[in-house]
C-alpha cells in the first residue's frame, strides 16, 4: 500500500493509496487546491472553515454541471459499446464459474472412486 504526502490549505496530510495510485491522488490534491485557491479569492480574508465551506461549494457546483451536462452523441456510442463489452465479459464469466463447479465437482468423483 502507497503513503503519499500531500499538503492542502498549507497543512500537510499523509494519505495511503494503493499501490500505483500516487500520482493520481497528487493530481486530485492539486485539483483541491486550486479550488481552495478559487475560494480565497472569492471570499478575500475570510477564516479558514469559510474557505473550506467555499471550495466544497466550489466542486459541488462543477460536480452538478458535469451531471447535467448531456453525453455527445460520439461518446454516448462509446458507452453503449463499453456496457456491450461489459455484459460480454460478465456472460463469459458465468460460463466460467460453471465450468469450475463442473471440472470440481469431476474433481470429487474421481477422488472418491479413486
Amino acid at each position: 500500500m502507497g503513503q503519499v504526502s500531500i499538503r492542502l490549505n498549507g497543512y500537510v496530510y499523509s494519505v495511503g493509496c494503493q499501490d500505483g495510485e500516487e500520482h493520481h491522488l497528487y493530481s486530485m490534491a492539486r485539483q483541491v487546491e486550486s479550488w481552495l485557491q478559487r475560494a480565497r479569492t472569492l471570499g478575500g480574508a475570510a477564516s479558514e472553515s469559510k474557505t473550506l465551506m467555499m471550495a466544497a461549494l466550489l466542486m459541488a457546483d462543477e460536480i452538478f454541471e458535469l451531471k447535467r451536462r448531456p453525453i455527445p452523441d460520439d461518446m454516448l456510442a462509446t458507452v453503449e459499446e463499453a456496457k456491450a463489452a461489459l455484459r460480454i465479459a460478465e456472460s463469459r464469466q458465468a460460463r466460467l464459474a460453471h465450468l469450475t463447479q463442473q471440472v470440481e465437482g469431476l474433481a470429487e468423483a474421481l477422488e472418491k472412486e479413486g
